[in-house]
């Protein structure tokens, strides 16, 4: 694990114990904490290489973390990516069109570009819209036969997170097939690999996938992609003009957890 983990863990336990006695989090809660990340720290994943050129089209999101790293809505519904290639992010580069409904599943539609540069056999750089820090982007786990020696171009489906496994993204072609054919294998080895049980900010939480989700074309999401930006660009330009502030989302949780790990750790608690 990188320094910023140590850091994390470090900051949780120095809060937790200067408030022992004095917050609903039990020494169970806190000791499976603990357990979680010794959990991490013993089983170590290495990506995959999976080439680019094998990830084109479209994709639907199944799963996601607990705990976002950004500001995305919590309660996401029938999310869609479409990877297309990017040679302005260098040798197998490609970028990411996505759109998903927020609150219900015929709430509005939200929209995010994301551009990716490769820095490693499976592993990438991630950049998104609206934020101004990178985010890990690796691949753990192809299927349903893909790996470094196979090489076999049939992907269904794809498990991504990052090098302390605190993210998780699982893509598949086809959300149906996906239900009957590698679910199950999918979470036994999400399992096996660390997420969820005492790791409980990484849980997998399925996202809604159901036959009534109605999902835009890659042209829809472009366009939506456009109009928001220009909608972000006039608030920015009436906002400087007036000396006001703009109005950032929500807090990123690693900032919560430096200024407030308590508050953090119960919020994470509750969720789950």
């Amino acid at each position: 694990m990188n320094l910023l983990s140590v850091i994390v863990a470090f900051v949780l336990f120095a809060g937790y114990v200067s408030c022992i006695g004095e917050s609903p989090i039990d020494i169970n809660t806190f000791a499976g904490l603990v357990n979680g990340f010794g959990y991490l720290l013993r089983n170590d994943i290495q990506p995959i290489n999976v080439k680019s050129k094998n990830l084109m089209g479209k994709w639907f999101q199944m799963y996601k973390s607990a705990l976002n790293l950004d500001s995305e809505k919590s309660q996401m519904y029938c999310n869609i990516a479409y990877f297309k290639e990017n040679s302005v992010m260098g040798e197998d580069g490609f970028s990411m069109e996505e759109a998903f409904r927020t609150g219900t599943k015929n709430g509005p539609l939200d929209t995010y570009k994301r551009d990716l540069n490769k820095v490693g056999s499976g592993k990438y750089w991630m950049y998104t819209e609206e934020y101004f820090y990178p985010r890990q982007f690796h691949i753990l786990k192809a299927g349903p036969n893909y790996n470094n020696e196979t090489d076999d171009e049939n992907i269904d489906y794809f498990i991504v997170s990052d090098s302390n496994r605190m993210s998780l993204m699982v893509y598949a072609r086809d959300p149906l097939t996906f239900y009957q054919n590698y679910n199950k294998e999918t979470q036994e080895y999400l399992e096996k690999a660390g997420f969820g049980g005492k790791v409980f900010w990484n849980s997998p939480k399925p996202i809604y996938q159901g036959p009534d989700c109605e999902y835009p074309s890659e042209k829809e999401v472009f366009a939506r992609r456009v109009l928001k930006n220009q909608e972000n660009a006039l608030r920015a330009k009436e906002a400087a003009a007036n000396g006001e502030k703009i109005k950032g989302g929500e807090e990123s949780p690693i900032a919560e957890f430096l200024s407030n790990p308590q508050l953090a750790l119960q919020r994470l608690v509750s969720r789950n």
